[in-house]
């Protein structure tokens, strides 16, 4: 029988220890090697894959899209006095609207600079509910019908109705928008439709006379010199588009132009539940509306424009709730938009339009009858039959007026 010394005996004892730390460590170099090499093809096939086969939600255009994140292919750009407004031009978006603007920026056919001898030349101030938003063309916006209607009631007299209604502005910029925009063009008569976005900025938290609390500059956008590199990568724009808010800061006005809490933007905080605080608002926002009426009428009027108010309609598919776009408080404070519209004119002796009850009323009828409603887009923008709805009111009650 063979004799083990106790000194060769521990010498083995201690190799085996040893051995199994390197077996573990080979094992789990080659799971590493093997997830290393999973983790390569990967990247490999998630970078050349979407380049030759179309795949839902990772085509080039859907997550780098040249509207979002170009300044040249977006349909507004800034401007130093007006925060922006519409750029010349052409332009589609992903709900194949017909959007065109003039050369000088207003939606809708061109306009020469000299008004026909005898002819009418109507502006039409507001936001985007004048502007479009919810109509599909450009011919189906309310001024556009309403240039329409006139021209065929007043042949062969020549009728220019001017669309200077621009997405966000509220009584500030319109302000400055018929005085900047508008009047160069020596308009007869200015139609004023505003009141919702005015609603809005008094529910703003803290605000203020000049409106700081709620409008901002143009944000500027300065990419880092590695951008156009990181963009060079399908990986990156996917992580960009579905892990980040890049591009819907980008291209919603909302979060460039108002002052919105960091990481928000404007539209999810006008779909968010107001908060108890603001649900009896200061009255420094209807009394920056009251001021900015007055000094619109006063505007148009010092240089030959008759102005006429109009109050504007909304609709609330949850009237109970309490969200800023839509709900008790906001249909409160756009309540009290339309009496001091109405006060304004009343007291400065300006011809006002009731387009508020019309609409509502009618929306209202539709909602009984049928369940739902057809002339509101959403609850603020009007539908196709929205806009017929408005301009045959409004052209009627221009002419009830006298002012044709």
């Amino acid at each position: 029988m063979r004799t083990v010394s106790p000194r060769s005996c521990h010498a083995s004892l201690g190799r085996l220890p040893g051995a199994r730390r390197g077996d573990s460590g080979a094992v789990l170099g080659r799971v590493l090697g093997k997830l290393f090499l999973v983790l390569i093809a990967f990247l490999a096939l998630f970078e050349t894959v979407p380049r030759f086969l179309e795949i839902p939600g990772l085509k080039r255009e859907t997550l780098d899209p040249v509207y979002l994140t170009s300044l040249e292919h977006q349909k507004f750009e800034p401007h130093p006095y007006l925060i922006l407004t519409p750029k010349p031009g052409r332009y589609g978006n992903p709900r194949k609207k017909e959007v065109s603007h003039n050369s000088a920026g207003f939606r809708g056919a061109e306009v020469p600079l000299a008004k026909p001898e005898g002819g009418l030349r109507i502006a039409c101030i507001g936001g985007s509910s004048t502007y479009g938003t919810g109509p599909t063309k450009d011919e189906f916006a309310w001024p556009a019908r309403l240039q329409a209607i006139l021209s065929d009631e007043l042949s062969p007299r020549a009728v220019d109705v001017i669309n200077a209604g621009v997405p966000s502005f509220n009584s500030f910029e319109s302000l400055g928008n018929l005085a900047f925009r508008v009047l160069p063009y020596r308009p007869d008569i200015v139609l004023i439709y505003l009141s919702t976005n005015d609603a809005e900025c008094a529910l703003w938290p803290d605000p203020t006379f000049d409106n700081r609390h709620y409008r901002l500059s143009w944000s500027t956008y300065r990419p880092s010199p590695i951008e156009p590199i990181l963009e060079k990568s399908m990986l990156y724009l996917a992580w960009r588009k579905y892990a980040t808010d890049y591009l819907s800061q980008r291209a919603d006005l909302g979060y460039v132009t108002k002052v919105v809490p960091p990481g928000e933007t404007g539209l999810a905080l006008a779909r968010r539940e107001l908060p108890p605080e603001l649900r009896s608002p200061p009255e420094t926002g209807f009394i920056n509306f009251q001021r900015n009426l007055v000094s619109l009428l006063a505007v148009a009027e010092a240089h030959g424009a008759r102005p006429v108010l109009m109050t504007q309609g909304i609709f609330s598919p949850d009237p109970e709730g309490e969200h800023l776009d839509s709900g008790k408080t906001r249909r409160a404070a756009q309540g009290r938009m339309t009496e001091i519209v109405r006060t304004v004119a009343k007291e400065r002796g300006v011809p006002l339009v009731e387009l508020k009850p019309v609409l509502e009323a009618a929306a209202a009828a539709q909602v009984a009858e049928t369940g739902q409603q057809t002339l509101f887009a959403d609850s603020v923008h009007l539908s196709n039959d929205g806009t017929a709805l408005l301009a045959t009111t409004l052209a009627a009650e221009l002419h009830r007026l006298g002012l044709l």
